[in-house]
C-alpha cells in the first residue's frame, strides 16, 4: 500500500505522501472544519480521545494565520 500510494502521490506532484499522512490530514482536516473530537475519534477508529488530541495541536500555519487575523494598527487606542 506504501508504494502505491507514494507511487500515485508522485504522479500528482507531491512528495512524502505515506498512508499515514493521509490518514493524519484526514484527522487535522476534520478537527479544522469543527468536527467534534468524539466524532473524529471515532472516524479515526480510536478508542481513546487522547489518542485523538494530536489532531488539535496547530501547526505553524495554523499559528501564521491565527497572528494574521490580529487586526494591526498604527493606533494604539
Amino acid at each position: 500500500m506504501q508504494h502505491l500510494v507514494a507511487r500515485y502521490g508522485r504522479l500528482a506532484g507531491l512528495e512524502g505522501v505515506t498512508p499515514h499522512s493521509l490518514r493524519h490530514t484526514f484527522g487535522k482536516s476534520l478537527v479544522d472544519a469543527g468536527v467534534s473530537l468524539d466524532r473524529v475519534a471515532k472516524l479515526m477508529g480510536h478508542d481513546r480521545l487522547d489518542t485523538t488530541k494530536v489532531y488539535t495541536t496547530p501547526s505553524a500555519g495554523d499559528l501564521a494565520v491565527a497572528v494574521e487575523r490580529v487586526a494591526w494598527t498604527d493606533d494604539p487606542a
